[in-house]
C-alpha cells in the first residue's frame, strides 16, 4: 500500500498578517489603506500649516498685523498625532465612498498605489478646505494648532465638535465597532 504525505498545517504555521489581511491582498481597500496610512503625517502636517494659510487669506486680505495674526504666525504645531483620529474618520469615510474592491485598468502605466496615493491628497485637501468654511471647524483646528489646548477635556470636546460636523456634513455615522452607517436626515 502506498502512502502518500500530507503535510499538517498547524495554527502557529500560519502567519498573523493572514488573519488581518484577509484572501485577497490586491483588493482596491487594501492599497487604498496602505496609501492613507502612508500619507498621514504628510497630509495632517500640510493640514496644520494650511488652517493657519487659509485664516490669514479668509480674515485678513489686506495683510494688517494684531495680536491675533502675530499669534499666529509665530505659532508652531508638532503635535499632529492629536489629528489621528479626525484623519482616520475622513479616510474611512472616503473608502466606504470610493471603495469598490475591483481595481480598474490602469493604460498609462502608473501603479495602482501612486493613482490612489494622488486622487486621496486632492479630495483630502478639498474637504479640509470646504470644512474650513465653517466657523465650528475654522475655530476647532485653530484651538488646537496655534491657540493650544489646556487640558485633555478641553481636547476631547475640541475633537468631538470636529467629529460631530463630520458626520452632520457626510450624513454618516462613524461607529467603532459597527463601520460606517447613513444617518437619516428628515
Amino acid at each position: 500500500m502506498n502512502k502518500s504525505s500530507t503535510k499538517v498545517i498547524s495554527l502557529t504555521d500560519i502567519r498573523e498578517e493572514d488573519f488581518t489581511r484577509k484572501l485577497f491582498a490586491a483588493d482596491k481597500n487594501y492599497i487604498l489603506k496602505e496609501v492613507q496610512q502612508r500619507t498621514e503625517t504628510e497630509l495632517l502636517t500640510w493640514l496644520a500649516d494650511y488652517v493657519k494659510e487659509y485664516y490669514e487669506t479668509l480674515h485678513n486680505p489686506l495683510g494688517l498685523i494684531d495680536n491675533t495674526i502675530e499669534t499666529i504666525r509665530s505659532s508652531s504645531f508638532d503635535q499632529i498625532e492629536l489629528f489621528h483620529e479626525f484623519y482616520n474618520d475622513l479616510a474611512g469615510i472616503y473608502r466606504y465612498k470610493h471603495g469598490e474592491v475591483q481595481l480598474e485598468f490602469l493604460f498609462d502605466g502608473t501603479s495602482h498605489y501612486t493613482k490612489y496615493r494622488s486622487e486621496w491628497k486632492v479630495i483630502f485637501m478639498k474637504w479640509v478646505t470646504q470644512m474650513l468654511h465653517q466657523r465650528v471647524v475654522m475655530r476647532a483646528f485653530l484651538e488646537i494648532t496655534v491657540f493650544g489646548i489646556k487640558n485633555k477635556k478641553q481636547l476631547e470636546l475640541t475633537l468631538n465638535r470636529l467629529k460631530l460636523y463630520i458626520e452632520q456634513h457626510f450624513q454618516l455615522k462613524i461607529y467603532k465597532y459597527k463601520g460606517i452607517q447613513h444617518t437619516n436626515v428628515a
